[in-house]
């Protein structure tokens, strides 16, 4: 295996994951509903100081994103890290699965990965795109437009005669 991750454009591919099977645009579909829900949990802070004064506060990731647009890497400088546009890959190395092309008639194996894209708008974070990316186990053939004349009687002939 090469490690090449190739983006998946054709939103009808079949993915299985595990005893799943779904379309590209479901799977990105699902992806997007389950991150904005787990970024959008409020989980609780609980803080008590000594005299056991306590602070309960909930936040989401998507507003810790949103108050954090940039980050100076040294104080009173220009090097900073802009937030506003954030890109997750998960899992890096990708998750095992098998595909099935629009038009092919064998699963392949494999592994896909998640690319989330967030966005900025209007001062809060939300998910903008989301892709996947598929890296075969074993690279597919590459068909030529050749191929179908090489396969033709007249072409063999031809080969034949030389």
């Amino acid at each position: 295996m090469d490690n090449t991750f190739q983006a998946l454009e054709c939103d009808t591919d079949i993915l299985m994951i595990g005893k799943d099977t779904f379309t590209v645009e479901r799977f990105k579909e699902l992806v997007v509903e389950k991150v904005k829900t787990s970024f959008n949990k409020l989980p609780i802070i609980h803080k008590a100081d000594r005299n056991f004064n306590q602070d309960i506060h909930g936040f989401s990731l998507f507003a810790a994103l949103s108050n954090m647009n940039n980050i100076k890497i040294v104080d009173n400088s220009l090097v900073e890290l802009n937030l506003k546009n954030v890109q997750l890959i998960s899992p890096p190395e990708g998750i095992v699965c098998k595909i099935l092309k629009l038009g092919n008639s064998e699963w392949k194996t494999g592994k896909v990965r998640i690319h989330i894209m967030f966005r900025d708008v209007l001062g809060l974070s939300d998910v903008g795109v989301v892709k996947l990316e598929f890296c075969y186990d074993e690279p597919p053939q590459q068909e030529s437009p050749l191929d179908d004349i090489r396969q033709r009687e007249n072409y063999q002939q031809l080969l034949n005669n030389e």
